[in-house]
């Protein structure tokens, strides 16, 4: 295994001209989680710096692009997801290659994928520095789901891309150990997502759709229905607080890729929940703002995350938060804008009870906090500044003074 090097320094040059930075992804729709609206907001905070170009191409069903909003759509490539056709079809390679060939760089979002194992095969055969962001895909949870599978892919396919990359992205701190860990010795910088919330952001939409919970304090849920989310233990918390606050209601709102509605279902009402659970469905665009906006407590207890956008998009909100670690958001507890706590029944119950006995000031003042780290560290603009500084740096340029780098 060799490591691709940087290009010469006189690819520097041309970084200022509106140089291509291709971002590759395997999916565009919102159901499949936070890449889907992480990547096309990277893309946009990293081309107001006036740099780069940031164009997407997506590995994903037609389906997927008719979902998009026409100005989203209009600006994505579009290339199949079945790995047989790319095995077999030398056109569908050629022209991959000619996309490849004519960015400056590449930045791969996920792993395990199809658009993964293309990509940067390309890069590395058209000498193109290429950015692998793994996006929580290494971390043990993950590494464990279809464990076989993965370490066998890992070790024909995988393991070579991470190494070979120009440089990888870690979201957080945590998981720059998720890259050593499996033996990946790549320059890591540390870039997370970042966060906006909409100007007139308001709950009156939520409230015109569940009339009946007005005058209620709202513990939101939201994000993909999926077991690694923890789900079947914050029913059961939620089972041993709800009759306790008659005042409170728990809404789940997400995407269902793995048909987990049926279950919840079964639990609220084995449960004795019917009165005090919601299932909202997916909520997006300004639906999902209104609940964020209702909300009084977000909460995600997590086995694992790369970097929840929905948590993000809370603190923005000034909402307090009860996250797992394995949310990698350290930054709850330090800055006293909310609960980390293991994801298990008892540690979810004790961080439900603590909050619904705050008085409101102390609430507030959480909210505050929380909504002043999101601004300040997690700002759309920062993230794009520090994007493009690496794109710098790896076309020849300084290294990036704003970003944390493991070597």
């Amino acid at each position: 295994m060799q490591t691709l090097h940087r290009p010469s320094p006189t690819l520097a040059t041309e970084r200022k001209t509106g140089a291509s930075w291709l971002q590759v992804v395997s999916h565009l729709d919102p159901q499949f989680g936070g890449i889907a609206s992480s990547v096309p907001q990277m893309c946009r905070a990293t081309e107001a710096q006036g740099e780069y170009r940031c164009p997407i191409v997506g590995f994903c069903e037609p389906d997927e692009l008719e979902r998009l909003p026409q100005k989203l759509r209009s600006q994505v490539l579009h290339f199949p997801q079945q790995r047989m056709r790319w095995m077999f079809n030398a056109s569908l390679r050629h022209r991959m290659k000619e996309v490849v060939r004519a960015a400056k760089g590449i930045h791969i979002h996920g792993i395990w994928e199809t658009h993964c194992f293309v990509t940067a095969g390309m890069a590395r055969s058209c000498k193109r520095p290429y950015i692998i962001s793994a996006h929580g895909m290494l971390d043990d949870w993950a590494l464990r789901h279809k464990r076989l599978k993965k370490a066998l892919y890992a070790a024909w396919v995988e393991t070579n891309n991470l190494q070979c990359a120009t440089c990888l992205r870690a979201l957080t701190r945590d998981e720059v150990s998720d890259y050593r860990r499996i033996g990946v010795t790549a320059p890591v910088a540390v870039i997370p997502s970042g966060v906006e919330v909409p100007s007139g952001t308001t709950a009156d939409l939520f409230w015109q759709s569940y009339p009946e919970l007005v005058g209620k304090r709202i513990i939101l849920f939201l994000g993909r229905l999926h077991p690694k989310k923890g789900l079947h233990l914050l029913m059961q918390a939620w089972r041993q607080v709800a009759q306790q606050y008659a005042d409170t209601q728990l809404v789940i709102a997400g995407p269902d890729p793995e048909g987990m509605t049926a279950s919840l279902q079964q639990m609220t009402t084995e449960f004795g929940l019917a009165d005090s659970v919601t299932l909202a469905g997916m909520l997006s665009g300004d639906a999902k703002w209104a609940a964020l906006a209702a909300a009084s407590l977000f909460v995600l207890p997590s086995y694992s995350e790369g970097f929840s956008v929905a948590v993000l998009e809370a603190l923005a909100m000034g909402i307090p938060v009860i996250v797992s670690g394995a949310c990698h958001f350290p930054e709850v507890a330090e800055n006293e804008c909310g609960w980390v706590i293991q994801p298990e029944v008892v540690a979810l119950e004790n961080a439900l009870r603590q909050y619904l006995e705050l008085p409101r000031d102390a609430i507030n003042g959480m909210g505050k906090r929380g909504r002043a780290l999101a601004e300040t560290r997690y700002s759309w603009p920062a993230v794009g500044k520090q994007m493009a500084e690496v794109h710098d740096w790896l076309l020849g340029g300084q290294k990036p003074a704003s970003v944390e780098l493991f070597f």
